[in-house]
C-alpha cells in the first residue's frame, strides 16, 4: 500500500510537471465540449423540424375543422359539404410519423442525419418520395457529424497512448529503473500501479466530459438512469480495453519512440485500417442495390395496373381485401369512377412494389447480417455500434422505426378506406379521433451487454499476451 501511495504521489507530480500531458488533456476536453455542442445543434435542428411540422398539422387540422362551419359564399357552402370527403382528409391531413430523437441522440447522432426522421402517413405508398429527406451538405455526409461517441471511440484512444507510452521508457531513459529494481521485487507491479494512475486521469476526465454531454443533453431523471449506467459501463470498459493494449506494448520494455510508433500503428489499424477492409469486402460480396432498379419497377408496375380491366382490379381488391366485402356495389365498381378502381389500383401497385422492396431489403439485411458479425472483430466499429444503440440512432433505431411505420400506415389506410368504400363522410367531431402515430422507444440492455463481450475479449487477450511476454522475460533473466 505505501509503494502504491508513494507512486500515485509521485505520478500526479511528474504529470504537473508535463506540459505537453496537461494539453493534450486540456485539448482533448476542448474537442469533447465542442462535440457535444456539435451534436447538440444536429439533434436541436431535428427537434425544430418535427416541431414544425407538428405546428403545420394542427393549423391544417384547424383550417379543416372551419371548412365544415364556412357557410357564407356558395363557393364555401359547396366546400363545407365535402369538408368529411376521406379522400379529402387523407389529402389535407395526413399524419405525421417522426422518429422523435432520444436525448442520447446528441452524443451519438449515428445515421440519424442520413436516414428519414419523419413521414406524412397517407393511404398510399410511394416508394419513391424524397419529401422527407432533407438537402445535406455533401461534405458533412462523407465525413460524418463530429459528436461525443466520435471523441470517444477515435480520439480518447489517442489520449490514452499519449499519457502510456512512456510509462517503462522513462524511467530506463532517466535511470531510475536500475534503482525500482533493486527497492521492489517486480518491476511489473510498478508499472500497473503507472497505468493505474493514469486510468485514474483519463476517467476524471471522461467522467467530466460526459457530465457536461449528459447536461447540456437535459439527460436528467430515473427513466434516463438506466441508459447513462450503460453509456458509463461501455465507456469505462473501452478505456480498459486500451489501457490493456498499452500494457502489452510496455511489457515489450522498447524505446518511448518505438512504443509509441507501434501504438499508434495498433490505432490506425483498429481504428481506420481493419474498418475500410471490412467495408471494402462488404461492397464486393454483398453490394447494395441500387434504389434506381427499384423506381424503373415502380413505373413498369404502375403501367401495367393502369391497363388492368375496373371489374377485374374490383375484383381482385375484394380477393385480398375481404374486411370491405361489405361495401361492394357491382355497378359502381366496374367504372375507372368507381372508389373501388381507385383503391384496388394503390392496393395492387403497393403489393407488386412491396414484393419487389422486400427482395431488395432481404439483400441489405444479408449484408448488415454479415457487417455485424464482422464487427466483432473491429473495436471501433463494435463501439459505435454500442453508443448508437443506446441513442437508437444506429441502423437498428431506424428499422425499428420503419417497421412501426407500416404498421401505423395500414392502420391509416384501413381508417381511410372503410368510409372511401362505403362512401361515408367524416363527421367534424370525428376527425378529433383520428390515427396519431406514438413511436415506442425501447433500448434493448441485453443486446448492448452481449454485443460488449467481443472488446472484454480483446482485453482479455491483450492482458493474456503481456503476462505471457512477462513471464517469459522473467524465466529468460533467471536462465
Amino acid at each position: 500500500m505505501n509503494l502504491f501511495k508513494t507512486i500515485f504521489r509521485f505520478e500526479w507530480i511528474q504529470l504537473k510537471r508535463q506540459y505537453a500531458q496537461l494539453f493534450a488533456l486540456a485539448l482533448f476536453l476542448i474537442i469533447g465540449c465542442y462535440a457535444v455542442y456539435s451534436g447538440s445543434s444536429v439533434i436541436k435542428h431535428q427537434k425544430t423540424v418535427i416541431d414544425t411540422l407538428n405546428q403545420q398539422y394542427n393549423s391544417d387540422y384547424e383550417l379543416a375543422v372551419r371548412k365544415f362551419t364556412d357557410t357564407l359564399t356558395p363557393e364555401s357552402k359547396a366546400q363545407a359539404a365535402n369538408a368529411g370527403v376521406p379522400q379529402a382528409i387523407d389529402f389535407r391531413l395526413p399524419p405525421v410519423a417522426s422518429n422523435q430523437p432520444k436525448g442520447f441522440a446528441s452524443l451519438a447522432v449515428g445515421q440519424r442525419d442520413v436516414n428519414p426522421y419523419y413521414q406524412k402517413v397517407r393511404s398510399q405508398v410511394d416508394f419513391l418520395d424524397n419529401g422527407n429527406m432533407e438537402l445535406s451538405n455533401p461534405s458533412t455526409l462523407s465525413a460524418g457529424n463530429f459528436d461525443l461517441s466520435f471523441v470517444l471511440v477515435y480520439l480518447l484512444p489517442l489520449l490514452i497512448i499519449t499519457l502510456c507510452y512512456g510509462s517503462y521508457a522513462e524511467e530506463k531513459e532517466q535511470g531510475t529503473y536500475a534503482l525500482l529494481t533493486i527497492q521492489s521485487a517486480s518491476i511489473s507491479r510498478i508499472m500497473i500501479y503507472k497505468l493505474l494512475f493514469r486510468a485514474a486521469v483519463v476517467l476524471v476526465v471522461t467522467g467530466l466530459l460526459s457530465s457536461i454531454a449528459f447536461i447540456a443533453a437535459e439527460i436528467i431523471g430515473a427513466t434516463s438512469l438506466s441508459d447513462i449506467l450503460l453509456w458509463s459501463y461501455i465507456t469505462l470498459m473501452y478505456i480498459a480495453f486500451w489501457f490493456a493494449v498499452c500494457y502489452f506494448f510496455i511489457q515489450l520494455k522498447n524505446s518511448s519512440i518505438a512504443t509509441a510508433l507501434k501504438l499508434v500503428g495498433v490505432w490506425l489499424f483498429f481504428l481506420i485500417a481493419l474498418p475500410s477492409i471490412t467495408n471494402a469486402y462488404l461492397s464486393l460480396a454483398n453490394p447494395v442495390p441500387l434504389r434506381a432498379d427499384l423506381a424503373s419497377f415502380a413505373r413498369h408496375a404502375a403501367e401495367e395496373v393502369w391497363e388492368t380491366k375496373p371489374a377485374a382490379l374490383a375484383a381482385l381488391f375484394n380477393k385480398n381485401n375481404p374486411q370491405y366485402n361489405s361495401s361492394i356495389n357491382p355497378a359502381k365498381d366496374s367504372t375507372q369512377n368507381g372508389q373501388r378502381f381507385i383503391v384496388g389500383y394503390y392496393d395492387l401497385l403497393e403489393r407488386k412494389v412491396s414484393g419487389y422492396a422486400k427482395a431488395i431489403n432481404d439483400e441489405i439485411e444479408a449484408r448488415n447480417a454479415q457487417a455485424q458479425l464482422l464487427a466483432k472483430f473491429s473495436p471501433s466499429v463494435t463501439m459505435q455500434y454500442l453508443y448508437n444503440a443506446i441513442a437508437q440512432s444506429g441502423r437498428d433505431g431506424h428499422m425499428d422505426f420503419q417497421r412501426q411505420l407500416s404498421v401505423f400506415q395500414k392502420k391509416w389506410k384501413h381508417h381511410i378506406y372503410s368510409r372511401q368504400l362505403a362512401e361515408v363522410n367524416f363527421t367534424r367531431e370525428e376527425l378529433k379521433d383520428l390515427p396519431k402515430f406514438t413511436k415506442a422507444n425501447p433500448t434493448s440492455s441485453t443486446e448492448i451487454l452481449k454485443g460488449s463481450l467481443s472488446i472484454w475479449a480483446g482485453l482479455m487477450l491483450f492482458l493474456l499476451l503481456a503476462n505471457w511476454n512477462g513471464k517469459r522475460e522473467s524465466s529468460s533473466i533467471n536462465l
